[in-house]
């Protein structure tokens, strides 16, 4: 059973206690409306094909109101509490840590999930002023996830690498990998194990041999992004067959290819940004108009799912008599939510692969992978590959109106109310309510009415000023609700429960330096 949203499974009710009456009475809530099949209760509550209630959404909004904490009666969390929980995992970056047209950086994550399935990463390539960030939204597990913050930006920086540069890699050897990115300081490294390691650089040395014979044939920047998504997930699933004799080793490599996750990659030269996106993740411009005071919203990414009319037809496209087959309950076969990822070979690899795994993993003695031997192909499994991780990549050319980037895993965007257009808006006030704390100076010779204006700004945006000094904590605060009642009691739902109420949440944002900008403007 996998604790994830973007999975159903069908299974039986668990880890029900006579004392969890919460859990109790929700399980009576779905048999008193006597949905067919079995429902779970490890992480969302799921109903199997066919077997859909007269509708899931009313059903589980209905839990909610009737079964929910009540933050109002009861809060258990004093505000100093609540502060303290959310700003546990933010981190800043400011000018002097990044430079160039990157001014500062804010992140933040809030765990639903545990372990929590998100990642994030912040660097830039070493020895230039060309920027990465990355948030990866990880499903069935944080595996996969992991594996993309360790390893996508060295195979974008391959890409980006010119001749002189991919020669050094072969030379050098591993020790050469760590001269491609630096890290940000508000990104934390992992370590991974030596033979791991070992096999994540044979992979990434070939894809330098591979990129020497293909340098200087039309690429640019697009397709670099997309060569550097695609082969690394290639490469999870090629490693997932190697063969080895340490049992944990191979079961790391099958994890990670059998989880998956989504991903979305900024990458900034200049005043030229791209996003690269695979998934649900999105990615927000904050621009700002002097002129009316106000703040535009520019996505940067679209959805891969079945709510997006482009997407279905892409993947309607490819399996063109199985359209009837593919798409159940607004997912893959009925499973998975996005409509590209990395990992989730089960989606990928041919059918007779997948049988011959399950029976591998059958007859294994050892406790790693015995879990696979219950895999289940899913029904009219015809023409795979039915998913993959080819980037749709957005171009932008950044001018002083920007401000901003927001990327952020699908926990802020489906939080109630939190559109592009509302978080561009809570980003761009919550900075305009922080510029008053610099010491204003009137210049020589100002007139009073401006004088007099400049003053009335600086009191009006004093009252926009938020608790929080990061805005990524500001965002989390409203994605979860801004009375202390309901901040309180979506702190302090119990791990079965939390799943209902919401996903893992990463947010990150990126300010330009508009001086920069325009210097730059300038001279180019």
């Amino acid at each position: 059973m996998m604790n994830s949203a973007r999975y159903t499974f069908t299974g039986t009710i668990k880890n029900l206690s006579s004392s969890n009456t919460q859990l109790a009475s929700i399980s009576n809530v779905f048999r008193s409306h006597k949905c067919k099949g079995n429902i779970s209760l490890i992480g969302l509550p799921t109903i199997p094909n066919n077997g859909r209630c007269h509708s899931f959404m009313k059903l589980f909004y209905k839990i909610r109101l009737a079964h929910g904490p009540d933050p109002v009666e009861s809060p258990r969390l004093t505000p100093k509490m609540v502060t303290s929980i959310l700003r546990m995992n933010e981190k800043t970056a400011k000018q002097t840590d990044t430079g160039g047209v990157v001014k500062e950086v804010h992140c933040n994550q809030l765990p639903a999930n545990k372990p929590i399935e998100d990642r994030h990463l912040e660097a830039k390539l070493k020895a230039t002023e060309k920027y990465l960030f990355g948030v990866f939204d990880g499903h069935a597990g944080c595996a996969c996830a992991q594996a993309l913050k360790d390893r996508l930006f060295k195979y974008i920086a391959v890409s980006l690498s010119d001749p002189q540069k991919l020669n050094q890699l072969t030379k050098e050897g591993p020790s050469a990998v760590d001269q491609l990115v630096e890290y940000l300081s508000t990104t934390h490294t992992d370590s991974v194990s030596p033979d791991l390691d070992s096999i994540h650089w044979q992979s990434l040395l070939q894809y330098v041999i591979d990129s020497q014979d293909m340098y200087g044939l039309d690429s640019n920047v697009e397709e670099a992004l997309k060569n550097a998504f695609l082969r690394l997930d290639q490469d999870i699933s090629t490693e997932a067959t190697i063969h080895t004799t340490d049992e944990g080793l191979g079961a790391d490599l099958v994890n990670i290819a059998f989880s998956g996750s989504v991903g979305c990659v900024a990458y900034i030269d200049g005043l030229d940004l791209y996003v690269a996106n695979v998934g649900d993740c999105q990615a927000v411009i904050g621009s700002h108009s002097t002129d009316s005071e106000t703040w535009h919203a520019t996505p940067m990414s679209n959805k891969h799912d079945a709510h997006n009319e482009n997407e279905v037809k892409r993947l309607f496209s490819k399996h063109q008599n199985e359209s009837n087959n593919i798409l159940k309950d607004s997912r893959l076969f009925g499973q998975l939510m996005p409509l590209r990822a990395f990992g989730d070979i089960r989606y990928k690899w041919a059918k007779s692969d997948l049988i011959n795994l399950s029976r591998l993993m059958g007859k294994h003695p050892g406790p790693f992978l015995s879990g696979y031997k219950d895999l289940k192909v899913p029904h009219n499994y015809q023409t795979p590959p039915y998913l993959d991780a080819e980037p749709e990549v957005l171009h932008y050319r950044l001018s002083p109106k920007d401000r901003f980037l927001v990327i952020a895993s699908d926990g802020l965007w489906d939080s109630e109310g939190m559109s592009l257009d509302k978080v561009v808006s809570l980003v761009g006030h919550h900075t305009d309510g922080h510029q008053v704390l610099a010491h204003y100076r009137p210049p020589e010779n100002a007139h009073l009415g401006v004088i007099n204006e400049t003053l009335r700004k600086r009191k009006s945006n004093l009252a926009k000023r938020a608790v929080d000094e990061n805005v990524t904590t500001h965002l989390l605060r409203h994605a979860l609700g801004l009375e202390h009642g309901q901040l309180s009691a979506q702190l302090t739902l119990p791990e079965k429960l939390v799943r209902l109420y919401r996903d893992d949440m990463t947010i990150l944002v990126v300010y330009f330096d508009t001086d920069y900008i325009m210097a730059y403007t300038r001279k180019h």
